[in-house]
């Protein structure tokens, strides 16, 4: 770890992440080049926004050359870093709108054979509805392109239901309902390979935490899930990186959430960036002396030539160390309003 957090240091960039949501901050005091930068105004929602704000104090206060580090990439960021000559830390923002899109990315899952929960993919109206039924049950979850935390994922068991919520002719992913829970795995996609982390358990939909059903309100490690479900999610997420990832030549930091019914895992979603979880997770790496797929992430899009003991790293997915548990309530929004840290796991079984 030392070796790498020094060649990122004698890069000589100065990285900046400019922090928009106080609640996914990373601290990493040893690497002195790192500046995370909090948001003091209540009107900036993104790093487009933030930046735009921010240049004059930017370019004023931190010497160049300077590397931006945006926990989401988009179009706005990746223009101004180009007009001020910034480095952005990320995969264009075309490729995390194609992989982030729920419903795009499904049908990229499906024509690559990777296990997903069964669905149909058509606009919203009655016909279709009463189609999904059929074809799974009355019991159905509707998601739309783009959400957060949960916000684009409806349950419905009527038409009548849908009212208010999703307007008609809406393209949706309709899905039958079915039990279960959800994992969690952060990845880095490094040029020397895939490096997994160990599985984590997403904790969703807990009543007392959240209003909706669908809501994330925080992970644990460990997962606590049978070795068989663990050993599924490790290979389907190899698939995933060979058969997609690599071909869009993805690279750096991103997770995946999986379902988990009877035993058997499907892919939910990519979260093609930096995860809600990478602060916290970064913590567990560094405090257990586990070079952080986050120092992976920034070698890789500063262009280092740095090098890795690829079987010790990736051997990291057997790791019994990363233990801890981060609690995100939310309102009724799906905004979160708090975050705390615990050592024991909400979910015991």
């Amino acid at each position: 770890m030392k070796k790498l957090i020094q060649l990122i240091i004698n890069s000589g960039y100065t990285i900046i992440y400019p922090q928009v949501d106080e609640f996914l901050g990373i601290d990493f005091p040893q690497l002195n080049c790192f500046h995370s930068l909090k948001n003091e105004s209540k009107t900036v929602k993104n790093t487009g926004q933030f930046l735009k704000s921010n240049l004059k104090f930017i370019s004023q206060e931190f010497k160049p050359p300077i590397a931006i580090m945006p926990f989401k990439p988009s179009a706005k960021t990746e223009k101004i870093c180009q007009k001020q000559n910034w480095l952005v830390l990320s995969n264009p923002a075309k490729l995390n709108r194609l992989l982030e899109d729920k419903i795009k990315f499904s049908q990229l899952c499906h024509q690559h054979k990777l296990p997903t929960i069964p669905h149909l993919v058509a606009p919203l109206d009655q016909e279709n509805f009463l189609l999904a039924q059929k074809k799974f049950g009355p019991k159905l979850v509707l998601q739309t392109h783009f959400g957060w935390a949960g916000n684009s994922t409806f349950y419905f068991e009527s038409y009548q239901e849908i009212a208010n919520k999703i307007s008609p002719n809406t393209l949706c992913k309709f899905s039958p309902y079915l039990e279960g829970y959800t994992l969690i795995n952060n990845c880095c996609q490094t040029k020397f390979g895939l490096i997994q982390s160990p599985v984590g358990r997403q904790l969703t939909g807990l009543k007392e935490y959240t209003q909706n059903p669908f809501a994330t309100v925080g992970r644990q490690w460990p997962s606590l899930a049978p070795q068989s479900v663990i050993n599924q999610v490790v290979e389907v997420t190899k698939l995933l990186s060979d058969k997609l990832l690599k071909k869009y030549d993805y690279r750096g930091f991103f997770g995946i959430d999986f379902f988990v019914h009877q035993n058997r895992v499907m892919i939910l979603e990519i979260n093609p960036r930096l995860t809600a979880s990478f602060g916290f997770y970064t913590k567990l790496e560094t405090d257990n002396n586990i070079t952080p797929l986050f120092l992976f992430h920034l070698a890789e899009f500063l262009n280092l030539d740095y090098q890795v003991d690829f079987d010790r790293e990736q051997s990291r997915t057997d790791s019994s160390l990363i233990v801890g548990t981060e609690i995100t309530p939310k309102d009724k929004f799906g905004k979160t309003i708090a975050q705390y840290h615990q050592t024991s796991p909400i979910i015991k079984d």
